[in-house]
């Protein structure tokens, strides 16, 4: 839903662009929903422990896309341990 809202509204219009962008490369739209969503759910856990990780570090992480290799981000517990960028690396968590 949070990343629905983030496709129609005229606030995030980055997102809307790696969207279109994803989809342009053949990605389908589940496949490029289930990207972004992850993203998201990494910005709304930083912010969530108040890290310094901004909206303009979520949007540089939806650029990388489909760069990630998510398999390398959870471990078998689910926790993060590889971030999708160094600098968005919680200290203690590498």
């Amino acid at each position: 839903m949070a990343l629905d809202d983030q496709l129609h509204s005229p606030e995030t219009p980055a997102v809307k662009t790696h969207y279109d962008r994803l989809r342009g490369l053949g990605h389908g739209d589940s496949e490029v929903r289930e990207l972004m969503a992850t993203v998201l759910a990494f910005y709304l856990w930083h912010t969530a422990r108040g890290d310094n990780y901004s909206y303009d570090d979520y949007v540089a992480e939806l650029a990388k896309l489909t760069e990630i290799d998510w398999k390398k981000v959870a471990d078998v517990e689910g926790e993060p341990k590889v971030w999708p960028s160094d600098a968005a690396t919680p200290s203690g968590l590498t």
